[in-house]
Formats: structure tokens, C-alpha cells, sequence
């Protein structure tokens, strides 16, 4: 009689290391998953068995928490170039802020599997703010000053002889780089922009916002302190699509 019990102690074990784990990965994905409203009733005893008594505030795989989010806004002027140049005094209508990127970040809510167009904003942002840190204050003054009739931003065209003429090759290749990355961040403002306001835009500004991540045991404030540094492109002429273009982002 003594060997069935024998038999079934490691049975025993077995079943409680299985469940133990199962709960342990189940813990895991909750953890490190999109923000539900199951997740936001478990977080406080999900804190205290993955941070501990240390609570460094780590996200799971990184050496530090995520210390700021990104934004691009955008808004356009919907009147005619001239009037727009001579502001709201000469009867100019300028539309208000759009917080893309806040908008881009709705599809990616609870949705794990959430496509690149979700992702957008953040991508050009990310590339546009590393590539206008390398500007000098003259250079920056510039680049966030209006040109609202085409001229170059940087006094000359950046292909041109000109060019290689009035910079080195280096400043050449910062100025190229931002200037790619400027028309890019233009060209989608404008997109979003027309989808709203239609051919009435004429001009598009935008601006890329930083903004600090609360520390971890103030994260769940309802008004946390955010600090806000921003990087701006003046004013621009809108963007020209082709007919194709325009159709596929509608």
C-alpha cells in the first residue's frame, strides 16, 4: 500500500511546479502587454512581485524606464499664401493644433499587433529631432523661421554649386540630412492636414514636442508634473501630391 503513495508525491510536485510557472508566464505577459483594463486592477500586486522591495522602476528587458514621450503636431493655414503671410490682422484663418501622433497612438491601444502607420509620427520624429540637434543656433534660427514662398531654408539650394561653395562637407551633409527629414515631417503634416481641411491649406507648421515620463511612484497622479522641450519648423508651403498619393492615404 506504501508504493501508490510514493508514486503519487512526484505527480504532486509536477502539478504544482506546472501551475506555479503557468502563473508565473501569465504574470509575465500582463506585465510587460498593452495597458487594459484588467492589466490597470492587477498592476499594483504585479508592481510589487516583479519590482520588489528595490523598486528600481526597470521595465523587464531594459537597464531603465522610458524617460519621455514624443509628439508631432501639426496645424496649417487655410487661406490664400498672401493673406496667410500677412497673419489673423489681414483676415488669414489658421486651423488649431493637431496632436497626430496622440492620434496615431489610439490604434496602437490595447492592440499589441498594431501596424507601422500606427507608428508614424513617432518614426519621423525620432529621426527629425537627432538630425536638428546637430544645427548650430544660426542654422536652427533659420530652419524654424517661416519661408512661405519655397525659398531654401538655408539661403541656397543644398545640391547646387552654391552650396558646396558656402558650406564644408560636413555642414553640407548635416544640412542635406535635415533638410530630408524637414520635407518628410512637412509632407505628412500636409497629408493629415488635407484629409481634414481639404485643397484649402496653403501653408503647414509643425512641431516636435518632448515631454518627461513622471518617475515611477508618480506615475498614477492624475495631474504629474511634465516637463516640455520642443523643436519647430516655421511656416511652409504645403506639400503637392500626386493623384495616387492623395488617394492612398485617404
Amino acid at each position: 500500500m506504501a508504493t501508490p503513495r510514493i508514486r503519487r508525491f512526484p505527480a504532486a510536485v509536477l502539478v504544482l511546479v506546472g501551475a506555479l510557472a503557468t502563473a508565473h508566464i501569465g504574470a509575465t505577459l500582463a506585465f510587460t502587454g498593452p495597458a487594459t483594463p484588467v492589466k490597470e486592477s492587477l498592476q499594483p500586486g504585479l508592481n510589487r512581485y516583479f519590482l520588489g522591495p528595490l523598486d528600481q522602476g526597470w521595465s523587464l528587458f531594459a537597464p531603465g524606464p522610458y524617460s519621455q514621450d514624443e509628439y508631432m503636431l501639426v496645424r496649417a493655414c487655410v487661406s490664400d499664401r498672401d493673406v496667410c503671410a500677412g497673419g489673423t490682422d489681414a483676415g488669414a484663418e489658421f486651423t488649431p493644433w493637431r496632436q497626430v501622433t496622440a492620434e496615431e497612438q489610439e490604434a496602437v491601444k490595447y492592440n499589441v499587433f498594431a501596424d507601422r502607420e500606427t507608428r508614424i509620427s513617432k518614426v519621423i520624429h525620432g529621426r527629425f529631432w537627432s538630425a536638428a540637434a546637430k544645427l548650430n543656433d544660426e542654422q536652427r534660427d533659420m530652419a524654424e523661421g517661416n519661408h512661405i514662398d519655397g525659398d531654401p531654408v538655408f539661403g541656397v539650394d543644398l545640391n547646387s554649386s552654391k552650396a558646396s561653395e558656402k558650406y564644408s562637407p560636413a555642414q553640407l551633409s548635416t544640412l542635406r540630412s535635415y533638410q530630408r527629414l524637414e520635407d518628410t515631417a512637412v509632407g505628412l503634416g500636409t497629408l493629415y492636414m488635407r484629409q481634414q481641411y481639404g485643397d484649402s491649406v496653403t501653408l503647414v507648421e509643425v512641431r516636435m514636442m518632448r515631454e518627461s515620463v513622471p518617475a515611477f511612484d508618480k506615475r498614477h497622479e492624475k495631474n504629474p508634473t511634465r516637463s516640455q522641450s520642443w523643436t519647430n519648423i516655421g511656416w511652409r508651403p504645403a506639400t503637392e501630391f500626386d493623384e495616387q498619393v492623395s488617394a492612398a492615404w485617404s
